[in-house]
């Protein structure tokens, strides 16, 4: 993970395809919590990963960047939907949402425990066999079935079976609650 940050930090491109590879999923997931329209949540993350690309901002490591990276996109988020005009009635509804979650968990460890479950899922996923972890980042990529088989050069039935096969090893190595949270996470 240091070569990792280190990568960022520099700007390689291969460290920044796997940033995004691993953030961009949560991060539209949990912008879209507050401005309510995918293509909107979208915008806010690749707008926040543009911001940190023109910028000079070095992270010591994986938490201090997914907490930049949550803080970013919650505070582009609010601060579109206060743009956009309807910021109050949204404002009212998260802020009663936010106050009841932070009595719940405290944000900072939220984020924590969704990075490590996210870094867990993708250690995983770097278990599978190649073919199994291409067909599930694939379809985490959005790609149909169809779309899987014509670019592995494999047919349907078998991209079928080996998404099957690769998500009951990720739930057996995560869990059966924390498998369920990623699968919807990412699907």
């Amino acid at each position: 993970m240091e070569h990792f940050i280190e990568n960022v930090n520099k700007k390689r491109e291969g460290a920044w395809s796997e940033l995004y590879r691993r953030f961009y999923p949560a991060l539209c997931n949990y912008a879209l919590k507050i401005v309510r329209d995918a293509d909107v949540a979208e915008d806010v993350v690749q707008d926040c990963f543009i911001k940190i690309w023109d910028s000079y901002i070095q992270f010591e490591d994986v938490p201090s960047l997914t907490a930049y990276l949550f803080r970013a996109v919650y505070t582009r988020s609010l601060n579109l939907v206060r743009d956009l005009g309807y910021a109050q009635g949204l404002h009212e509804k998260w802020g009663e949402k936010m106050l009841e979650e932070q009595e719940e968990m405290d944000p900072v460890i939220e984020i924590a425990v969704e990075e490590d479950v996210v870094n867990k899922f993708y250690a995983i996923i770097d278990e599978l066999s190649g073919q199994q972890r291409e067909v599930v980042l694939m379809s985490m990529d959005g790609a149909k079935v169809k779309e899987i088989a014509e670019k592995l050069h494999i047919s349907e039935n078998s991209v079928k079976t080996q998404k099957k096969r690769a998500y009951a090893y990720v739930r057996e190595r995560l869990g059966e609650g924390l498998g369920a949270i990623l699968f919807l996470l990412f699907s």
